[in-house]
């Protein structure tokens, strides 16, 4: 995955926006906070230092992820006219004539050096370690690439603070960063792997959630089952328009637009909790399908509670046979969104009315996180964490 790009220039515009692309990009490729503020800690330094080096800073900022490895890339022209070029030269040989200290003087004295020539061999021995490949040569200068990591390794044990690198977030929190010139053009590359905090495992599960059917009218079906099994509503959600649980249902694009109805019963003598549930938009089939008892088919659907939901739906994601409801790349294990105590009503409440109990209950359903998957028979299955008010 690669971030949108960022023109580069000399004032804070481009450090704004190349953060809020951080921001954008980490989110979409599921970064923690903690991970994101490193990235971000990390722009912030070598966009600083590259402006700081290249007087005149044109060029792009973006991002790459892979998984867990990501790797932040500043590419900016560098100084060509015969006179910026001189001029950058000279500064660059006034930091290196004592020894060169801090990450960004190192840079800047390996730049001249790679733009400059021959003529001026004090530019490279300052970071004579580190280079990874190619020549410096005129013929080749472009070829060569130098890595702090390589130059870590070169210096080894024997390298003090007051000859080597001092500290930054660079040198203490990167796993690498490599400078090039090719073209009259500087490239910056920062990188860094994250180790994964979540990992596939078997769900740890604490029992059954609920059983949901769906109904063409809440009050209808709620009549049916207190006729049928005693069931009597507890809880329910009139007219709900809840982004969350839309995305984690499957419908990605219709988040913002869905709306549903359901409502809780229970199971008297049992702790079976049953949900009704009624969409109204978006609509599916209207009428029911009736299956006869040797067809293969199943429940719409079961629930079983779990505590470890995201290794959960990794687990349930490499499975053979399974599929998760939506398989399109952005669904995920969603969290209910915030829920209103005045959208959870209580069947011997008058509608004006809100107590504790809906209180409680907004609280609980705002917390909930779940998904769904299909098994390999058409089963409809879900995954749920949090939902501590209903079930067993």
């Amino acid at each position: 995955m690669k971030s949108r790009e960022i023109k580069l220039s000399n004032d804070m515009t481009s450090v704004i926006e190349a953060l809020q692309e951080i921001e954008y990009s980490s989110a979409k490729a599921r970064l923690t906070r903690e991970q994101t503020n490193i990235l971000r800690l990390f722009t912030e330094e070598m966009m600083s230092m590259t402006m700081d080096i290249l007087k005149d800073c044109k060029g792009t900022f973006w991002m790459e992820c892979t998984g867990m490895q990501c790797q932040l890339h500043i590419t900016a022209s560098a100084p060509i006219e015969d006179e910026a070029k001189k001029a950058f030269i000279e500064a660059s040989k006034k930091k290196v004539n004592s020894p060169v200290k801090g990450l960004k003087n190192k840079i800047s004295a390996l730049l001249a050096g790679m733009l400059g020539s021959l003529d001026s061999p004090e530019l490279y021995s300052s970071m004579s370690a580190g280079f990874t490949g190619g020549y410096m040569g005129p013929a080749r200068m472009t070829a060569a690439v130098w890595s702090l990591a390589a130059y870590e390794k070169a210096a080894g044990e024997t390298e003090t603070e007051s000859d080597g690198l001092e500290r930054s977030i660079l040198t203490g929190m990167a796993d690498d960063v490599t400078v090039s010139v090719k073209n009259y053009w500087v490239e910056l590359v920062v990188k860094k792997t994250f180790d994964s905090e979540i990992k596939a495992a078997m769900p740890k599960f604490t029992g059954l959630s609920h059983i949901c059917i769906f109904v063409e009218d809440i009050d209808t079906a709620a009549a049916y089952y207190k006729r049928l099994l005693g069931a009597s509503v507890d809880h329910y959600l009139p007219n709900w328009k809840n982004p969350g649980f839309f995305k984690a249902a499957g419908f990605i694009q219709e988040a913002q637009e869905g709306q549903v109805s359901i409502a809780f019963l229970n199971v008297p003598g049992t702790k079976l909790t049953i949900e009704l549930m009624r969409y109204h938009y978006p609509t599916g089939r209207t009428e029911p399908v009736i299956f006869a008892a040797n067809d293969v088919s199943g429940a719409r659907h079961v629930a079983l509670k779990v505590t470890n939901i995201e290794e959960a739906f990794l687990h349930v994601k490499s499975m053979p046979d399974t599929r998760l409801i939506n398989e399109s790349d952005e669904y995920k294990v969603f969290k209910i969104s915030d829920t209103k105590p005045t959208e959870v009503r209580f069947v011997d409440q008058d509608l004006r009315e809100i107590d504790q109990r809906n209180i409680d209950a907004a609280a609980v359903l705002s917390q909930v996180k779940y998904f769904y998957f299909i098994d390999r028979y058409g089963l409809q299955w879900e995954f749920e964490q949090g939902h501590t008010d209903i079930g067993d």
